[in-house]
């Protein structure tokens, strides 16, 4: 039977079509580059992409040239606490339950162990809890518990039994180590920051308003309104202030590599300087599971500080079998927490100390339950007052960022709050009486209304460590990180202070989507930037289903002010009166969109560059939020390579994500 002509041209063409498929299907997953052109629509409307910070485990960040230029200097958000967008998330919660019978065990005031009168017979046994590594505990012996006796270590495991019936707990109480102390000719200020997880300045006077009373009416506590983010998440909040640097910018920490180096061996953190003057050191997080330098980093080989109670909150969550542990036996967390504190202030009182105690069992996952801390931790910081413990100590109560999952953070008012956390100083009043204190203290006033990021917290630290000779000369915009005890230049922009545009809160930005021609560009940009997330999950298509723009919720531009595309030149010879007639165009912009994908639910803020003469576009991955939680979707993934889980949906997930 003889074949139409056409249907062999069909054919001819079909297979020509399949092999040119292959050929380009080959190459493209063979090429893995950081650069990727990526074109969308047509001719018309090509947007080539350049994708930054992919996470092949040697991605660092290339020194940013620092402008000179202060015509955008920062104009702080000025927000509301009961603002009419966010006031509809906010409750009193309901209080903790701890109700699983009275401890057996107590550490009294003077720091020995007792037993209950009800258990006063009961035979119970201690094992030390001795650190290894971040990881993993080691268990002393047994032996016997000495009721009136101090604890045989600083964290025990008290096991005790009496009438058929056991009773276990984890249990800590500082202990005073042997520091050698270094003669200074010059009084040394101890440091205590008492730090909060995902605590804006807002919900920080919402919920903690007892709290906030105290610190500035008080103490004289200098609230920082200009403190900006400049990251994503804890460790992005407090590797600058340790260490004065980025994550980025520092070897390879991230424990999914091979090559990954615990922190301790390449940080250069804060705390190392302050020991070796002779401070004592603390660091204290009440959630191991969590843990700033353990989450997604390699954490510590040895311990960092003198005293490090990681060891016991790791004890403290395994035994509840959760991570999540708001209750150490019938006691409320967040009191252990506090007597630790004041322990260490307490047990030094003739030495410098430096520590760093950080909260997040309550307030990393919910934006009301903090609010339960507010009447305990007032009364802690008044009663610390009270018996001349911050007499000699500067007290930085803080947060590392606002909240970044909730539905708040969905508002306007939410995005800004994430990125506009509670920073603030009290200097005791010894040192405001003496002249140099009472420069600082002036600066810092002036200082709390400009704009300021972690990487100033760091310089400051280094600034309480050893004072300036010079308090009074304004710091130079060249420097990244500036001190907040001297002048900070009022003309400071983000760009300056190491703040990228993703988090700077003070850009004017523009809607996007008002025009047709606006609209046009937001959708093919939303559509490129999808494309960068497929790009990222090309090897593990066979897992994570590929993504598609399924729509824009918002879209806004930065551009610059009217007044510098107007300018032109001068009009009088001294240089004083601007010539507004210019007609310049901006070149480029900022966009910052926030986009849903499908399958699942995913949504995305992204910042990019684009180019409007090249139609370029750069992505930088750090500057992608994943804003919605991600739940099961990428647990296909998650384990092998947390980096993909921001973007993947595994293939079973999808049925059940729609």
């Amino acid at each position: 039977m003889r074949l139409p002509h056409n249907f062999w041209n069909t054919l001819l063409l079909s297979i020509v079509c399949t092999i040119i498929y292959l050929l380009l299907r080959s190459s493209y997953s063979q090429t893995s580059v950081p650069l990727k052109s990526v074109q969308l629509y047509n001719n018309e409307t090509k947007i080539n992409i350049s994708i930054l910070g992919q996470d092949d485990g040697s991605r660092r960040k290339k020194d940013v040239k620092k402008k000179d230029d202060n015509s955008m200097s920062c104009n702080i958000p000025k927000l509301e606490i009961n603002g009419s967008d966010v006031v509809q998330f906010f409750h009193a919660p309901k209080p903790i339950n701890c109700n699983k019978g009275e401890n057996w065990v107590y550490i009294d005031r003077d720091n020995k162990i007792q037993l209950i009168e009800e258990r006063k017979d009961a035979k119970c046994h201690t094992q030390s809890i001795i650190f290894d590594t971040d990881a993993h505990n080691n268990m002393g012996p047994q032996e016997p518990l000495q009721v009136g006796k101090e604890l045989p270590s600083e964290m025990v495991n008290v096991r005790c039994s009496q009438g058929g019936k056991t009773w276990e707990l984890p249990l800590i109480s500082l202990q005073k180590v042997k520091k050698e102390t270094k003669t200074s000719e010059k009084k040394r200020w101890s440091v205590l920051m008492m730090s909060f997880d995902s605590v804006s300045q807002m919900t920080f006077r919402r919920k903690l308003p007892k709290t906030a009373k105290f610190l500035e009416e008080e103490l004289g506590t200098v609230v920082l309104n200009g403190y900006n983010i400049v990251g994503d998440g804890t460790p992005q909040a407090f590797i600058p202030i340790l260490t004065g640097a980025t994550e980025e910018e520092l070897p390879l920490t991230r424990k999914r590599f091979p090559t990954a180096s615990y922190v301790d061996d390449v940080y250069p953190f804060i705390w190392n300087n302050f020991s070796q003057a002779g401070y004592v050191t603390m660091f204290a997080e009440d959630q191991a599971y969590l843990g700033m330098m353990n989450y997604r980093l390699k954490g510590f080989k040895r311990s960092p500080t003198d005293h490090y109670a990681r060891p016991y909150f790791k004890q403290l969550e395994g035994r509840h079998g959760n991570t999540n542990a708001q209750c150490v036996g019938s006691d409320i967390q967040h009191k252990h927490w506090l007597r630790y504190a004041r322990k260490f202030l307490e047990a030094y009182q003739d030495q410098p100390r430096f520590g760093l105690m950080h909260h997040c069992v309550y307030s990393h996952d919910d934006i009301n339950l903090i609010g339960l801390i507010d009447d305990d931790f007032s009364f802690w910081l008044q009663s610390i007052s009270d018996d001349g413990l911050l007499d000699d100590t500067i007290l930085i109560v803080m947060a590392d960022h606002g909240h970044r999952f909730a539905k708040l953070r969905e508002t306007h008012q939410g995005q800004l709050e994430e990125r506009l956390p509670f920073y603030s100083f009290a200097l005791p009043k010894d040192l405001r009486a003496t002249e140099e204190g009472e420069k600082m203290y002036k600066n810092l006033k002036m200082n709390k209304d400009r704009l300021s990021s972690p990487f100033d917290i760091h310089q400051t630290l280094h600034d309480i460590l050893d004072f300036p000779a010079d308090l009074t000369t304004e710091q130079s915009v060249k420097s990244r990180s500036l001190s907040l005890l001297r002048p900070i230049p009022q003309s400071r922009n983000c760009d300056q202070a190491g703040i990228a545009p993703h988090w700077c809160t003070c850009l004017d930005w523009k809607d996007a989507m008002t025009t047709q021609e606006d609209k046009r560009l937001s959708t093919q940009i939303a559509g490129a930037i999808v494309e960068a997330f497929n790009e990222q999950l090309r090897d593990e298509f066979k897992i994570c289903s590929r993504l598609e723009l399924k729509g824009i919720e918002y879209a806004k531009k930065l551009i610059p002010k009217d007044d510098l595309l107007k300018y032109k030149n001068v009009k009088d010879k001294d240089g004083f009166v601007a010539d507004l007639s210019g007609k310049t165009k901006a070149a480029h912009a900022h966009y910052q969109v926030k986009l849903s994908t499908a399958p699942g639910r995913g949504v995305y803020e992204v910042t990019v560059l684009f180019d409007f003469v090249t139609r370029h576009l750069t992505l930088d991955l750090a500057s992608v939020s994943h804003v919605s939680r991600y739940g099961d979707d990428p647990h296909c993934i998650i384990d092998r390579n947390y980096f993909l889980a921001t973007y993947c949906v595994c293939y079973d997930k999808i049925g059940a994500t729609q």
